[in-house]
Parts: structure tokens; sequence; C-alpha cells
């Protein structure tokens, strides 16, 4: 953070704090809803406070029908749900009705009556933070002085007439931020126009400060070069909302953004991760006049369009400066996490991965070939007419199939419902298993195996692919199609061969991948503190045959061959798995069966000699509370010690310390210095700022959703901050470097692993690799204990194969 940028957050904290203690408006306030809201008005208590509250429910038909109640009973304030009311104010003359969740928090002012649009009050019980949302958005009415006063929003359309003046007031060193965004076309993946923000200290504004906004249509070169140099030239931090959508086009455009600081949807997921991000819900939020402005898009006007593209900046820069005022300590240091990983994603979203055009079309054929295999036994089995096929797609057809199959009460046709009923019979099984196998080899076709996903410019044969460092809760960053409207999810790749075999690395380059192992096992293992689950991860040879010894009480040499490494019992080992996963994030009996289906189930039964008349649910619980006996901290002190932590503060506080990777040698040679950094934890931690917190809406103590979610938050959270610190290393070590540059490409990061690609001859950069994603961790487990430990990374880079290296990703398993 600029020093200056500083002294604005100090200053608006300075204000935001003299206001913290400003007193409730005396004046009543009106709630205008609807007949569904009447049965949820008792909630309404809590939302509002000390504040008095008159309510009215009737239709409103008229503007002049809404202000006289309210003159006539001298009220000026209103928050409401109506969506008549909301058409009236928006004279809205589309057939579709506006979105009422799209309005919450919307400001309107109409003949000196303050109105604030609210969620149905439905929500109050039915949406986690849905009383969270309520309350905020009626203070705007009930304690209007705690809010940030944005200033007037001005703005101007610049041209190569006209734009050098723009650009001097945006190079001024007085210019404490510039919030800029980029209006796009499908069409030939172009900017259509873009605005820029910029924002200046002013003592005339009663919030200090003063905007002005630009936009500029990119029409010509010259507007190209406009804009290069309003990205280049001008100095000061710049905001951008999901920037890396910006800065995708940007770099297709050769117009690189300087000092790129900041990011409103990654400020926001740093604090309010469970919450929506998208530009619209953060200015409601976080401004009290706020208006959802995004239906401007939808416009022929030009002017109308333009002036959209501005109020997106302006939001966007007004949005930062809140958020910089009010985020607290804990959020600031999520960011400071979270932000970096903005430029390896980029480089990996613009590099993309190379497509094997011939292998996929031999691929799609083989795919086809299979699926028209099962379709034609689906329809010999159900005796389809000739010269027609059985739509498995169709919800129609299935539900007559399952009602014919003897399954007619359920209600569903997708997968979860139809492995259930598959499990009632061998002849469910025989007929649904061809259902399911050619959706599946359907799905595959489609979204992996089919030509037109890849990047339709010069090299045809690139897919690419978008990582996003605010798409989940935990801080693990979550993919999806690309920015230019094409690509893939890379972390959604089936495993095997036929998809990842038509991946394959660029001439002269070998692919790799490295995998952190049984990463948040050990996470668990070490945040549990259960020494059975820490001693099985650091010290077995094999770690799922020690879970299926300890679960299943076979001995493990019965299980596993040191020796020869081999595994005895592949179906007991196998069958340890899902109950592992399982029972580390509190699954019941009935989920269990779920996922193992019930004919797993029933060879766990037989396998392991159960009492014969066992239920389903008597095997699964058996299963599970056998895991728990193996390992008991891990209910008894972990999931107990995460429940009660959302409970009393509402957030989930990592407590781990990470090191620098070099450390780990040291470990390994020295391991007293564990007793170091174990008697340093407190130091250290404080130190680092804290470590990854996430604010927790939903009650674990009445949902098992929510408790399952966050029993499953600490690690893999803890697992998502390895990693995402090992990703910012290789790209800075490795990526970036110029004495490896000419010789490595990040590609991806996925899951657990890193994947990047090596000049033939370079191997030893995959090494290189996997020292950077060692790194050791100090923690404070939920026992209290402090231990320190590191999750070992294996390369996978084909060595197997008669090259000695994987040309094709799928050869890196």
């Amino acid at each position: 953070m600029s020093t200056q940028l500083q002294v604005m957050k100090d200053k608006l904290a300075k204000m935001r704090a003299e206001k913290k203690n400003a007193v409730a408006v005396n004046s009543s306030v009106l709630f205008w809803g609807t007949g569904h809201d009447k049965a949820y008005l008792p909630m309404l208590k809590s939302c509002v406070g000390s504040t008095h509250v008159i309510v009215n429910t009737t239709a409103i038909s008229t503007l002049t029908q809404f202000t006289l109640h309210c003159k006539s009973k001298h009220l000026t304030k209103v928050f409401t749900t109506s969506v008549p009311l909301l058409r009236l104010l928006l004279k809205w003359d589309k057939r579709a009705a506006p979105s009422l969740s799209n309005y919450a928090g919307s400001y309107f002012n109409i003949e000196g009556i303050e109105i604030v649009f609210i969620n149905p009050l439905k929500q109050l019980a039915t949406v986690s933070y849905g009383k969270f949302m309520a309350t905020r958005h009626i203070s705007k009415l009930s304690n209007p002085d705690n809010w940030f006063k944005p200033p007037e929003f001005k703005w101007h359309v610049i041209d190569e007439r006209n734009y050098e003046s723009a650009l001097a007031c945006l190079k001024q060193d007085n210019c404490l931020l510039i919030g800029i965004d980029v209006e796009t076309l499908k069409d030939h993946t172009r900017i259509k126009c873009l605005s820029y923000t910029g924002l200046w200290e002013d003592s005339s504004e009663p919030s200090g400060y003063h905007t002005e906004t630009y936009v500029l249509a990119i029409d010509s070169m010259f507007a190209v070069e406009i804009m290069r140099k309003f990205n280049w030239d001008t100095k000061a931090a710049k905001v951008m909302q999901n920037g890396k959508y910006d800065i995708a086009y940007f770099a297709r455009y050769n117009a690189p953004v300087y000092n790129y600081q900041y990011d409103t949807a990654m400020m926001f997921h740093s604090w309010y991760a469970e919450l929506p991000k998208d530009l619209g819900f953060l200015n409601s939020f976080l401004i009290r006049e706020a208006y959802y402005w995004k239906d401007l898009s939808d416009t022929n006007d030009l002017y109308e369009y333009y002036r959209y593209n501005a109020l997106d900046t302006w939001g966007t820069v007004m949005a930062c400066v809140v958020m910089l005022a009010e985020m607290p300590d804990w959020a600031i240091k999520n960011y400071k996490d979270e932000f970096p990983l903005t430029f390896p994603s980029h480089m990996c979203e613009l590099r993309g991965i190379k497509r094997d055009i011939s292998r996929m079309e031999e691929a799609y054929k083989q795919g086809d070939s299979i699926r028209a295999e099962y379709q034609a036994r689906l329809d010999t089995v159900l005796s389809t007419p000739e010269g027609s096929e059985f739509n498995v797609s169709s919800p129609k057809q299935m539900k007559q199939l399952l009602f014919i199959l003897g399954c007619g009460d359920l209600k569903s046709a997708d997968e979860k419902s139809l492995k259930k009923a598959m499990d009632r019979s061998p002849i469910n099984q025989r007929i649904l298993g061809y259902v399911l196998n050619i959706r599946k080899i359907r799905k595959e076709l489609s979204t992996y195996i089919t030509v037109g996903k890849e990047f339709q410019e010069k090299n045809k044969d690139r897919i690419l692919f978008s990582i996003n460092p605010h798409g989940t809760d935990t801080g693990r960053q979550a993919s999806r199609e690309h920015a230019f409207w094409c690509g893939v999810n890379i972390q959604n790749i089936p495993r095997g061969g036929a998809v990842k075999s038509t991946y394959v690395a660029d001439e002269g380059f070998a692919l790799f991948e490295v995998d952190l192992e049984q990463a948040e096992s050990r996470d668990t293992a070490y945040l549990s503190g259960d020494t059975n689950l820490i001693n099985a991860v650091e010290h077995s040879p094999d770690f799922h045959s020690a879970n299926a010894s300890a679960f299943f009480g076979i001995p493990f040499e019965d299980i596993f061959d040191v020796k020869a490494g081999k595994v005895l019992n592949k179906p007991l080992r196998q069958l340890a798995k899902p109950v592992n996963h399982g029972a580390n994030y509190n699954m019941g009996a009935y989920v269990l069966i779920d996922t193992m289906g019930v004919a797993h189930i029933w060879l766990a039964k037989e396998l392991l000699a159960l009492n014969k008349f066992f239920s389903a649910v008597q095997v699964a619980e058996h299963l599970l509370e056998q895991f728990h006996k193996a390992y008991p901290k891990i209910r008894a002190v972990f999931h107990k010690g995460a429940i009660k932590e959302v409970l009393l503060t509402g957030l989930l506080r990592s407590q781990a310390v990470h090191h620098n990777w070099t450390e780990t040698k040291t470990m390994l040679e020295n391991p007293s210095i564990k007793d170091k950094w174990n008697s340093e934890w407190e130091h250290m931690y404080t130190e680092a700022g804290g470590a990854w917190t996430r604010r927790c809406f939903k009650d674990p103590s009445k949902s098992k959703t929510a408790a399952n979610a966050y029993i499953a938050h600490p690690p893999q959270s803890l697992n998502a901050m390895t990693l995402n610190k090992s990703f910012i290393t290789v790209y800075k070590d490795i990526a970036i470097n110029p004495k490896y540059s000419d010789n490595f490409k990040l590609i991806a990061q996925v899951h657990d692993s890193i994947i990047g690609q090596y000049r033939l001859g370079h191997s030893y950069l995959m090494e290189m690799v996997r020292e950077r994603m060692e790194v050791p961790v100090t923690i404070k487990g939920y026992d209290n204990i402090v231990r320190s430990f590191v999750v070992p990374a294996s390369v996978k880079g084909g060595q197997h194969t008669d090259k000695g290296y994987a040309k094709y990703w799928a050869e890196t398993e």
C-alpha cells in the first residue's frame, strides 16, 4: 500500500470511528411489504434495533398512492420489498419484472421520501446471511450518518480531440487512486469501451474527496494508443473489479496497466467470502445512496451505455475506498495473501495448453463409438422400436423407465437417484448402468473433446482457461472458461487418458505435474492433534493400507507387502478411501452410502464378515465408527473445536505459520528446529499478522450441511494456503526469473498440484518446483498443542514412459 493510500485509509478510518457511535434516527420508519412477508414480520425486530417501524402490506398500484400515504403519516423513510413499487420508480417497461435480488440495497428519493429496497423477509429465515444483509440495508435509513457519503459522480466522454487534459489530470501526483473497467464484445474478443475514475482529496466535499470519470470508445488504433498511455503513464495505484478479466484484454491490446494494486472482488472475498461479490452487490453493501445500474447495459443508446461504463469504474473506486476504511486487519491480511495470485494466474490464463486436434478427433470417434455401443445395448434391453433411440436425457422417458423398474418413488433421474435405483436389483443395475455410461460419455465428449473450445485466432489448437483466486470460500483457487469466451475449466478435466491424452506439450518441451501427497489428511492430522493419524501419514509405508488396517482390524502386513512395495488386498484398501474422506468431514451414514454405493456397502459387509442382518445404514455406521475409534481426536477435538469456534466468534481462523520453503532442508537435517518453531509460534503468528480467516454466517448447530462445510474448511483452507504460497514462489523464482524462464512454462494450479512444462534437457526444473512446494508449517491444533510439519510433494514427469518424459498430460498420471 502506497504512503498516499495509507494516509487515505487512516483518514477514512478516523471518519468512520467518529461516526460509529452516531445515534439512530428518532423518526419512525415505514416497512412497505407484501402479503408474502407477513409470516416473517416477527423476525424483522432483530434487524431494526430500537427503530420504530410501521408496517404496511397493501398492494401499490401508483406512485401517487405511495407518496400520499407517506405524507399523510409524516413518514420520510421507507424500506420495502415491493416489486410493483420498484417497477414504478424505474419506469420499467419490460415484460419481465425487475429482479428484487439485484436491487436489494438500492436507494431512491422521491419527493423527499427516502426508499431502500431489501430482499423478501422470507430470506431472514432461509438465507444464512439474510438477517445480516437486511440489518445493513435498513441502517441506511435508521443510521444514515454511519455511512460513507461519496463525492458527486461526474463523467465525460473523451476521444482523440480532448484526451490530453484528462490524461494530465490523472497523471497529477496528488491523484490517489484510479479505477479502470473495460466493456467487451464477444465477436473478435475486443474492447468496446473503457473508463477511468480518478480520486483526489478535496476538503470542500463532505467525503473529503472528489472524482472525475472518463470514458473512451475503442473504435480506432488512435484510441488504442490513448488507452495504452492512460494505462501506463498514470502512476497512481489502480483498482479494478475482478481485474484479471480486464488485464487479459489489455494484454491482447499490448496495453499493460501500471501499479495495479487493488481488486474489489478480491478485497470483498477476503472480508466476506460467503457473500456475493459482483459489483452491484458491493455498491449496495458499501454505499448508502447506491442503486443498481447494471440494467443500463441493456440499451441501444450509446450515451447510456457509456454512462453505464462510467458508473462501473466510479462504483469500483467507491467500493475500494469504503473497504479500505472498514476492512478489519484479518481481512487485509487475507487480501495481502490472495491478491499476488493474480499474476501467476494471469500468466497461466494467457498461455493455456496446446491441444492435439488429431488426437482429439480420434478420441471423439472412440468415445462416440463406445457411447453408441451402450446405446445399442440399452435399446435392445428396452425393446426400443427400430430406427429410434431411448433418450437418456428426457425427463419424461426416464420417469417412465424408473416406474417400470419399480422405482417410481424417486422424484429425480439424476445420478444420485439412479445409483439408488441400481442398488435395488441386478436388472436395475444393468439397465441404469447403461444410462449413466451414456450420459457420462456424452458429457465428456461435449465438454472436453469437442472442437470449437479452442482460442479461435492464429493458433487454433490452444485451450485457454481461467484461474480464480476468489472462487471458493476456503481460499482455494477455482477455474472456469476463459475471459475470451472460449476454453474449459482446467480443474474439472476427468482422470484417465481419454481427455488428458489430447493435451500435449509445446514443441521441444515436456509436461509434468508436482502433487502434494495426502495433503488434506496430513493437515487434518495436525489440526486435530490425533497422534494415530500423525503416525499414519508420517511413518506408514502406505497410508491407505494403514487406514484399512486401523479401520477394519486386519493386520497391515495382510494388506500391504512392505518389502515388495505391493498392495495385497486392493478391495479392502479401496474401501478405506471413501470412509477416510467422509469421516474427516463429518459425513453421515446415509451420505456415505450414496458416496460408496450400496454395492460397495455390501462388499464391505462381506469382506469384514459383519452381522448378516445388518442393514446398509448399520454397515455405514459401523465403518464410520471404526474410523473414529482409530482416530478419536478428529471428531472429539477437531470437529467439536471448529463448530465451537464458529458459534462463539463467527469466524474460522487458521492458526498456521508458513515458513520459507528453503527451511525444509534445515528441518529435515535438524529436527530440533521444530521445537524452536513450536516454542516461538505465538510470536511468529503475531508477526505474520495471523493467517487466513473466514467470516461465517451459517449456524452449524442447526444445519448439518453448515457443520460439514465448516469442518471441511480448516484442512482445505490450510492446504490451499500452502499450495497458493508455492504457486507464487514458483512464479517468482522460476517462471519469470530470466535464468529459467526460457526453459520453463507455468501452466496451471489444479487441486493439489502445479502443472508446468520444461524444455527438454532441463528436467532439473521439475525438482526445483517440488522443492518450492514443500513448505514447512507450524500450527496450533484444536488440541492447543503447537506442532510443525511439511507435506511432501512428488514429481510426475512421465519417467515411466518409453521416452522418459511426458509429451501428453495423460502420461503424468
